[in-house]
């Protein structure tokens, strides 16, 4: 465990040992918060490119 956790620059793998943790509501909602946040933020960022890059004509 220890070579695990110097070779992935300080992870502490040992949560992995010590089994499963119990389903915490709060913790889910707010991991899927930030995912909605970062994926909205990625495509708004794409859009943006898209456009600048290959400009549509507009007539």
């Amino acid at each position: 465990m220890q070579f695990m956790n110097a070779l992935f620059h300080g992870l502490d793998f040992g949560k992995l040992a010590r089994g499963p943790a119990p389903f915490d509501f709060g913790s889910f909602a707010y991991a899927l918060l930030v995912m909605v946040v970062w994926t909205f933020a990625l495509g708004a960022l794409f859009g943006w490119l898209i456009e600048r890059l290959c400009p549509r004509s507009r007539t």
